[in-house]
């Protein structure tokens, strides 16, 4: 598989007292991937965890545009959108590492989890995961 494309997160405020006093505030990084795999998966899912990556591939598996499936080694980074509201969980390690409500959130991971299970905060919920690694 070869990709090209990238991640960017950008975030950009303007502070006005309602004359001409303005304050801007901005943060902003965008990274450039031409090597790597990636992988969608989306879904529904209830207040149950429903596994989304363990060992190795997402569930459902995904395939890539040659028709492979996409199996990693490492992940690098991961993108979640939910709504109305999900978390991305690490039931390993017994930690949250991204929530989601109905606004893209963007990790990084500095341990490649063994699996990742995304789990409704209440009610049924649908989600995006792009997963990002090698």
């Amino acid at each position: 598989m070869a990709i090209d494309g990238r991640i960017t997160v950008d975030v950009l405020f303007h502070d006005t007292d309602g004359t001409a006093s303005l304050k801007v505030v901005s943060l902003e990084d965008s990274t450039e991937y031409t090597t790597g795999k990636v992988a969608i998966v989306t879904g529904t899912v209830g207040t149950s965890a429903v596994t989304v990556y363990s060992g190795g591939t997402t569930s459902p598996a995904y395939r890539d545009s040659s028709g492979s499936i996409v199996s990693f080694s490492d992940i690098s980074r991961v993108a979640l959108l939910g709504t109305p509201a999900v978390s991305l969980i690490e039931p390993g390690a017994g930690r949250v590492n991204a929530k989601s409500s109905g606004e893209l959130a963007v990790v990084s991971c500095f341990d490649s989890p063994a699996t990742m299970n995304v789990v409704s905060d209440s009610g049924t919920s649908s989600y995006t995961l792009v997963i990002y690694g090698s």
